[in-house]
């Protein structure tokens, strides 16, 4: 059992490469309002990395994250989220963060309530990736339960996102705060 445990992070280990985000990326997304500025927001490159090695105050976060919608501080119904799947922020795919960013501005913004998460419950289901092995980054989706796409926003998702994985960085929080925890290994949640 011990020899399966060290395979296993042996092979999170290998999953995670190494970060391709430079200052010029991180400066055009200040530019395009999705990422605040490095004084506002904190971020910092993870140059000559090959793992993540976040302070305390960190959190590790992807740029196609915030093109889809991730702020922080992180809003409290992703936070309560996480916390209900147990998982971490890392562990989402980039199109996940989308459906959650949808579903919170739909609730807020259309429906005029707090998003409600029974509802978000009715509407999805989280997901674990095919493919052999467990996956360190992106590892988990959100799926919409059947019969729910009739009900619910037609949101157009990018299935070709190759490499978004190559490009992360670190940016400072608040507490309570997110962490990546690339050793555990998520499972599918249909409840």
């Amino acid at each position: 059992m011990k020899l399966r445990n060290v395979a296993a992070e042996a092979s999170h280990d290998e999953e995670w490469v190494p970060s391709k985000m430079g200052e010029a990326e991180l400066n055009r997304m200040v530019a395009a309002g999705v990422l605040p500025d490095h004084v506002t927001a904190g971020w910092q490159l993870a140059r000559d990395e090959p793992f993540l090695t976040p302070h305390t105050d960190e959190a590790v976060v992807f740029e196609d994250y915030f093109w889809r919608g991730l702020g922080f501080p992180v809003h409290p119904f992703l936070r309560d989220l996480l916390e209900f799947w147990a998982i971490s922020l890392c562990k989402l795919h980039p199109n996940t963060i989308l459906h959650v960013s949808v579903f919170i501005h739909f609730c807020e913004a259309f429906l005029g309530i707090l998003p409600h998460f029974n509802l978000f419950r009715h509407l999805f289901y989280l997901k674990k990736k095919g493919g052999s092995g467990s996956k360190v980054v992106g590892g988990v989706y959100l799926q919409l339960r059947d019969g729910m796409t009739s009900e619910y926003i037609d949101v157009p998702l990018n299935t070709s996102l190759k490499g978004w994985n190559a490009r992360w960085f670190y940016i400072k929080q608040s507490h309570p705060v997110i962490r990546c925890n690339v050793h555990h290994i998520p499972e599918s949640q249909s409840s």
